[in-house]
């Protein structure tokens, strides 16, 4: 009877300490989620029509000012540089002020793209058509035992770096050739909050096959859109 009180006793004891410690077995899909669930808590980045405010530092180079809308539900993009006098607009996949196919409405699809992606992670990594590996790794990052979670694409592959204590994003980096070690790594630092988002407010970027600095970008602040009279 004694040894029956005592096991149960054991199961009783791992359960309520599992129940608040112990979790299933993690993969990468599971802890990009959680990720998610810390950037993005209440599923805010799908309804997003947002102005965003940028600023950067590149070496050797003057620092710009340029605005972006992300329209989500508008699937509308624009790129507003007027330091450089260069503004770029999508709405759907029409470039506006500029002929489809020229390098114009190129370089505005690419600034959509690359803008919807990387401020929008780690919520693009649930987009249909992503992989990601099912096993992680854990490594050094700056002192921390980082989850590292790996993302193959069809033209590049891409690590994430998550912090064990919340799951943030910490960093992320990419390989064009990882045969040949050559891509880049972008260090996140600080987070803007929209809504109830948390977004990395400032990105520092290096090549990843030598260390040379590529320049930071900074996010300054985000607001609504300025919604036109109609009448």
């Amino acid at each position: 009877m004694k040894n029956f009180q005592h096991l149960s006793l054991s199961v009783v004891f791992i359960l309520v300490f599992c129940f608040g410690s112990c979790d299933s077995k993690l993969t990468g899909s599971k802890l990009i989620q959680k990720s998610i669930e810390y950037h993005d808590p209440k599923g805010q980045w799908q309804e997003l029509n947002r102005v965003f405010y940028f600023a950067d530092s590149r070496p050797g180079k003057p620092s710009r000012q340029y605005t972006v809308q992300i329209d989500l539900p508008g699937n509308y993009f624009k790129y507003i540089n007027s330091s450089e006098n260069f503004v770029y607009e999508v709405d759907g996949e029409n470039c506006i002020g500029s002929e489809q196919g020229s390098k114009e409405c190129e370089r505005a699809l690419m600034l959509r793209n690359y803008y919807g992606y990387l401020w929008g992670l780690p919520m693009k990594l649930v987009d249909k058509g992503t992989e990601i590996d099912y096993e992680y790794k854990l490594e050094d990052f700056n002192g921390i035992e980082a989850f590292v979670v790996r993302v193959p694409y069809e033209k590049d592959i891409w690590y994430f770096y998550l912090n064990p204590e919340n799951y943030s994003m910490m960093a992320y980096k990419f390989y064009q050739d990882e045969e040949n070690n050559i891509g880049e790594i972008i260090y996140l630092k600080e987070e803007v909050i929209v809504g109830e988002m948390k977004i990395p407010a400032e990105r520092s970027w290096y090549r990843i096959e030598n260390d040379e600095f590529l320049g930071t970008d900074f996010l300054l602040k985000t607001e609504d859109p300025i919604v036109e009279n109609q009448d």
